[in-house]
């Protein structure tokens, strides 16, 4: 047994130090943005249709190769040969990690102190026994900053053919307009100082979801969801007093979403336009968009967001990106926001509103290994404020 130790502590070791290296990592083409400049739809890199989590085996090598500075230029060759595949069994498991470190200061106060804090921690993990099926799940070990957001989800996945729809059943997030992979997109908060999440950062209900997107140019869904979390946020009515923004949390909301792609001149115009709604009660979201992108060059998304309860609140926010490619491992952009948050308590009209800039870098520094810096302008009814970002991406 003593003679196993050194065997044992080295094996320890290189999970250790794979874990480590696997964790620098987010999938680089889950950003909607990347779809419009390179053409591919989501489900042409991602296990989920609509993107973000675990990428499948196209989606891994079309990253592995994309950075400013290599392993080798770095004396790590050793990583360069051996983080080839995310995949195991011949394909039948496919597995994935995220991590994402943060340097920001809080917009609620304007002596509050920069900190640095992890934002996730996530594995991922798909198993295909056959080609029709598959089950996939997720865990972010970062815990649960948000309302409404979920450490984990998970799903099945059938579909006998790439010709016929698909079903998806489980714990998972309703498509919703565009899956972005920044939480402060206005088209996911409600407007106003305190920027509450409406649809927070891997928010997942119980339910089903019927695809199909066999044209290249068609993506159409429809589900049945719970609205268990949903209705943890809360809303003033009226009189003024807080209420939740489904009122009967055990009635289903109803879900359905469709999406164009069409490619014009030789695949040079890469567009996409669509809506989705969602409806539980008095509560209503509709999300619509459209975008344009210039093959390998730049892209251009905008988003319009009406959600309102029936005789009270009405909620609008718009967002508009444009996103330019350096090369392939340098991106820059900005975006300008507006949302409004509109409601009648004890009979006073009040408005709470957002203007939101915002310019990026998008640095993919090393393989897997993303490094985002930001300048972001916030405008609320309580407060104006200039604030720096920094995030270091990691994935894999």
């Amino acid at each position: 047994m003593t003679n196993q130790l050194p065997n044992i502590r080295k094996t320890i070791m290189k999970l250790i130090v794979a874990i480590l290296v696997c964790v620098a990592s987010v999938p680089m083409f889950a950003l909607p943005q990347y779809t419009l400049i390179t053409g591919n739809r989501c489900i042409n890199c991602h296990i989920n249709a609509q993107g973000s989590g675990l990428r499948n085996d196209l989606g891994f090598l079309s990253t592995e190769d994309i950075s400013i500075v290599s392993f080798k230029d770095i004396g790590l060759s050793v990583l360069e040969k051996n983080l080839t595949t995310n995949q195991l069994l011949d394909g039948k498991l496919t597995y994935g990690l995220d991590f994402r470190m943060q340097s920001a200061r809080s917009y609620l106060s304007a002596n509050s102190e920069r900190k640095l804090f992890p934002m996730q921690a996530s594995a991922y993990m798909a198993v295909q026994p056959v080609t029709w099926v598959t089950a996939e799940g997720q865990y972010n070990f970062g815990g649960v900053r948000y309302i409404g957001q979920q450490e984990w989800a998970a799903s099945l996945n059938i579909q006998p053919s790439l010709d016929l729809p698909s079903l998806r059943a489980g714990f998972f997030q309703p498509s919703i307009g565009v899956r972005y992979d920044d939480h402060t997109m206005l088209v996911r908060q409600q407007s106003g100082a305190t920027l509450t999440p409406l649809v927070a950062p891997y928010y997942a209900e119980w339910g089903a979801e019927v695809r199909y997107n066999a044209p290249l140019w068609l993506d159409i869904s429809g589900g049945v969801f719970s609205a268990k979390n949903l209705s943890k946020l809360y809303v003033a009515d009226t009189a003024g007093f807080a209420r939740p923004i489904i009122l009967d949390s055990n009635k289903m909301s109803l879900n359905g979403r469709i999406a164009f792609t069409p490619r014009f001149f030789e695949e040079t115009l890469n567009t996409n336009i669509g809506a989705s709604i969602l409806n539980n009660g008095d509560f209503t979201m509709i999300n619509s968009f459209v975008g344009i992108g210039w093959q390998d060059h730049a892209s251009l998304m905008i988003e319009y967001l009406m959600q309102g309860n029936k005789n009270e609140r009405q909620l609008r926010s718009f967002s508009s990106e444009l996103m330019y490619k350096v090369y392939d491992p340098l991106y820059v952009y900005v975006r300008a926001e507006r949302g409004n948050n509109d409601n009648v308590i004890k009979g006073v009209a009040t408005n709470k509103y957002t203007n939101q800039y915002v310019f990026g870098v998008q640095a993919f520094i090393l393989p897997f290994i993303e490094l985002r810096p930001e300048y972001r302008i916030i405008d609320t009814e309580e407060y104006y404020r200039t604030r720096w970002t920094v995030q270091l991406h990691v994935f894999y």
